[in-house]
């Protein structure tokens, strides 16, 4: 099955215009079988889905949920290679990422499907730690 590799995040707060830019990088590494699969049969058969996170681990130590980009990157592209880096690219108010008080903990979590076999793989990036 294709893997996540290298999932970065970073974050620049805008303090003035009250927004944050969230910056997510990750490479997708394909097997070979999937690789000639994707450059011989037509069609979508991955796609790549980003959500944001706050990490908590607290008491109940259950992470929130708080958001999921609008963007989906399907595979293959015009010319898909063994492996392919991808980008996200999302602008928030500094709202969507103020998870609780003081300083908050917020993750990426990057989800790949197959959508032959509805198969998932998912990966965490860094933490980010920031005051929102």
């Amino acid at each position: 099955m294709a893997s996540i590799e290298n999932a970065v995040l970073s974050i620049s707060h805008d303090k003035n215009k009250k927004t944050a830019d969230v910056l997510v990088k990750c490479d997708v590494k394909f097997t070979n079988l999937e690789l000639c699969q994707m450059k011989s049969c037509q069609g979508r058969w991955f796609k790549l889905k980003c959500q944001l996170w706050g990490e908590d681990s607290g008491l109940t130590g259950n992470d929130d949920h708080l958001f999921t980009s609008s963007e989906v990157i399907f595979f293959p592209d015009i010319n898909p290679t063994a492996i392919e880096t991808k980008t996200f690219r999302i602008t928030v108010g500094e709202g969507v990422l103020d998870e609780d008080w003081g300083v908050d903990e917020v993750f990426a979590l990057l989800i790949l499907t197959n959508l032959n076999s509805m198969v998932q793989v998912k990966k965490k990036t860094n933490v980010v730690s920031h005051s929102f």
